[in-house]
């Protein structure tokens, strides 16, 4: 059956605007159209890309020289697709592949889309930590008003995160020490204003960042893979390892697998029974007095596609260890390779280097 693909990673934050014709700020912009032709390392023979017709040329090029199928679509070929495979769903992406041509009865109703993004809420993660057995005093909490965000700051001695409910690439994330009280509780209170409620957890002694990828499919999780990325000392997102298995954990110092059969049994009573697709769940390695690793066995729940399924699926096309970035200005000639090489001069670029 034809499926239609997108690259659309602006989608939490289409989430939280909760609209259908949102209009992302033009960081998130620039990545989603750098990312236009990536849906081609996942795509089958039948499927179609939706991606601007000028990247036509540009996706048979790319599928030419690695092997890959699928290819930029017309209204003709959406109209024809049985099965919608976004990066994330949202109202504005229904919207989307209406506007593309996509039969309606292909696309999920509008209590689906409400569901999903309650699943998408970061109180999930909250919700799952407490299936796999995390104590009640390291949960995260969930404020509605300026005075319970500040008590559960508190009851973590300051030593804290807030988090937006719906946020992207670490960006809805802030280090409440970097903050002055004035500007802690102006966060707040806008954030509270403009999603309802605000997620306060414990600060962690971060070492390395990673992920344990699953897949949901007719009511049931399973585990899939291993994810390793980088982000910031902010907590944004700056790439991820093309690897696999053995080489992740190998980096990690620590193999994080004994979490998959209890994620997997959380996973299938939270989110399975409503959602077929991808779960990426966050993690972290945290240093303890004593300076040996214990893992943090889950940070965050997305419940869509990730750039760890990325990197996955091109390291099982590449066969070769490499690193995921995005970058403004990729260097030539130094083994990378572009991995949407879109059309129209870009802000952004995806690439793949050689991992050292």
């Amino acid at each position: 059956m034809r499926r239609a693909l997108l690259f659309n990673p602006e989608n939490d934050l289409a989430l939280a605007a909760d609209t259908l014709r949102y209009t992302p700020p033009p960081a998130a912009a620039a990545l989603s159209r750098a990312g236009a032709l990536l849906p081609l390392w996942w795509s089958g023979p039948d499927d179609v890309i939706m991606a601007p017709a000028s990247d036509a040329a540009a996706g048979a090029c790319l599928c030419s020289r690695y092997g890959l199928d699928g290819k930029t679509g017309v209204t003709e070929d959406f109209s024809s697709a049985g099965v919608c495979s976004p990066w994330g769903w949202s109202r504005n992406t229904r919207w989307r592949y209406e506007s593309a041509g996509v039969r309606r009865e292909a696309l999920p109703s509008d209590e689906w889309l409400e569901h999903h993004r309650l699943l998408s809420h970061r109180r999930v993660s909250a919700r799952i930590s407490r299936e796999i057995g995390i104590p009640e005093d390291l949960l995260p909490v969930e404020a509605f008003s300026r005075q319970d965000a500040l008590g559960a700051i508190s009851r973590f001695d300051g030593q804290a995160f807030i988090k937006l409910p719906w946020s992207s690439s670490g960006r809805g994330v802030f280090d409440v020490r970097r903050l002055d009280s004035s500007t802690l509780t102006r966060y707040i209170d806008g954030f509270i204003r403009r999603q309802g409620s605000i997620m306060v957890e414990r600060a962690r002694r971060k070492a390395k960042d990673f992920a344990m990828l699953f897949r949901c499919s007719g009511g049931t999780a399973a585990f899939v893979a291993m994810s390793g990325f980088h982000t910031d000392a902010a907590g944004r997102y700056l790439g991820n390892l093309i690897a696999s298995d053995e080489t992740i954990i190998g980096r990690l110092g620590v193999d994080p697998r004994v979490w998959a059969a209890p994620l997997t049994r959380a996973l299938t009573s939270v989110i399975a029974p409503y959602y077929d697709g991808w779960v990426g769940i966050d993690m972290m390695t945290e240093e303890n007095p004593s300076g040996s690793l214990e893992i943090v066995p889950c940070v965050e729940a997305n419940v869509r596609m990730t750039m760890g399924v990325v990197a996955r699926f091109i390291y099982d096309r590449l066969g070769m260890d490499m690193l995921l970035s995005v970058s403004r200005d990729p260097a030539a000639g130094s083994g990378q390779i572009d991995l949407s090489p879109v059309s129209a001069p870009a802000a952004m670029h995806i690439i793949a280097s050689p991992l050292r």
